[in-house]
């Protein structure tokens, strides 16, 4: 018996033994990379997209696996699981007509304008930070309108957003014949929508958004305050998600933390799957630049390649612009890239005077972020929305502006030290939980804003 059919039996049973979204979301992915024999036994090779998949299958559902080869006779198989890519095949005259391939005049043709041949899965680094994202979005481009409708990723700047959500429209066209896919910004949505108005062509206007098979939506925060034009997107949101056809958007902060957006709007956002991308860590940024230098075809050496990672203080979209920075000095020199001038390239290169915040900014941040008013903060209820907003400004006056306990007591209405104290090591502790700790960059970026 052939690898695929031994693994196409496996797939069957296991798949009337968990449900639907569950097997789409790790199995319907994986597929056979080779079936060897070694000492009477048999091994299986099966590849899946990520990492991230492999584990969970391995730690999850390798038992039940190797329980549902034993009942269907492959008492002595072995099966390994592996990332990988499925291998092309050669195309052939005798190709059947209903194959799942694209017609060349579909293969050849171009994507939209506005997508970057360059976002594609294939380079897209996974890490810690967004492979919840990423695991969401190749499900969504195998499968539009079924599994996870709408989905939103949201996360601060430069972190992903807009490759991830290239890269399913890219997916999406390489692999689905006559797919109509639009990818904007709200920002373009919102003066697509004033022109049809000031042009009477408000019916080209919905064909255009209404008439598609994927909708992907970038910076939708931008609608915020802008009443008309989300009456529109939510009439645009339902047309699309009643006939089944996938949206994907992308913001910088959670629906819910978007001021002025209309409560129908926030709740159809939230209706789908929301997945966040954070910062990425030092060996996520290691592992973009080994990747970027690949794409250009340059050498970095490994001393320079973790220093780069680690000054690093934002996201892919920084580090790359940083790494553009030292890789014209190292043409300038010959290919030669020393250190020291290395750091000297970055540190011009990184923002070093960053406004510094007052104590009032931080707190205008805060009452906005956490719904609360100023003087609720300072006030003496004991409410564990307001606790938690308190704590976080306490957190922030500390780090942010350096200031002593007693002041900060002061502004918060005469605390003593002892509470101040114990309100930073709780919001310490909770930074240990990547939401919380994303939220704290969140606003420490926003009260240094002008």
């Amino acid at each position: 018996m052939s690898g695929q059919k031994i693994w196409n039996n496996i797939l069957c049973d296991i798949k009337t033994k968990v449900s639907t979204s569950t097997f789409k979301t790790w199995f319907a992915g994986t597929f056979v990379l080779d079936l060897t024999n070694e000492e009477g036994k048999d091994i299986l090779v099966i590849g899946v997209r990520n990492n991230f998949i492999k584990e969970q299958i391995e730690t999850r559902w390798k038992e039940e696996v190797l329980k549902t080869a034993v009942r269907q006779g492959q008492k002595t198989l072995t099966v390994v699981f592996v990332v990988g890519q499925k291998e092309k095949k050669e195309a052939s005259g005798a190709e059947p007509l209903f194959s799942g391939k694209p017609l060349d005049y579909f293969s050849k043709s171009k994507s939209p304008e506005s997508l970057n041949h360059g976002h594609v899965f294939e380079n897209f680094v996974v890490g810690f930070s967004n492979n919840l994202a990423y695991l969401a979005a190749t499900q969504v481009a195998v499968s539009l309108g079924s599994l996870y409708n709408p989905l939103l990723f949201f996360g601060p700047t430069g972190v992903g957003k807009t490759h991830l959500l290239q890269a399913i429209g890219n997916e999406v066209l390489a692999k689905t014949l006559n797919a109509k896919v639009l990818y904007v910004s709200a920002e373009r949505f919102t003066n697509d929508y004033i022109e049809s108005l000031r042009n009477k062509t408000q019916q080209a206007f919905r064909a255009k958004y209404r008439g598609v098979d994927l909708l992907l939506v970038d910076d939708v925060q931008f609608l915020a305050g802008k009443e008309s034009t989300q009456d529109e997107f939510f009439y645009t949101f339902n047309e699309l998600y009643l006939s089944g056809r996938q949206m994907v958007f992308a913001a910088d902060r959670h629906p819910r933390e978007i001021a002025r957006l209309k409560e129908r709007l926030v709740s159809r956002f939230a209706g789908g799957m929301a997945a966040a991308i954070s910062y990425p860590d030092v060996e996520m940024k290691t592992a973009i630049i080994g990747v970027k230098c690949k794409e250009r075809g340059v050498f970095l050496d490994s001393e320079t390649i973790g220093y780069l990672a680690e000054s690093s203080r934002g996201g892919a979209r920084e580090l790359e612009g940083v790494l553009i920075s030292v890789l014209a000095l190292a043409k300038l020199s010959g290919g030669k890239v020393d250190i020291e001038k290395v750091k000297a390239t970055v540190e011009r290169s990184m923002p070093q005077n960053l406004p510094r915040p007052t104590a009032g900014k931080i707190m205008e941040v805060v009452s906005r972020h956490f719904r609360v008013s100023s003087g609720d903060l300072c006030g003496p209820s004991r409410k564990s929305r307001l606790v938690e907003a308190r704590q976080t400004l306490m957190y922030l006056l500390r780090k942010q502006l350096g200031l002593p306990l007693e002041e900060i007591g002061g502004l918060l209405g005469g605390r003593d030290h002892s509470t101040i104290i114990y309100g930073i090591e709780k919001v310490e502790a909770a930074c240990l939980n990547q939401n919380k700790n994303d939220e704290i960059l969140r606003l420490l970026t926003l009260s240094s804003a002008n």
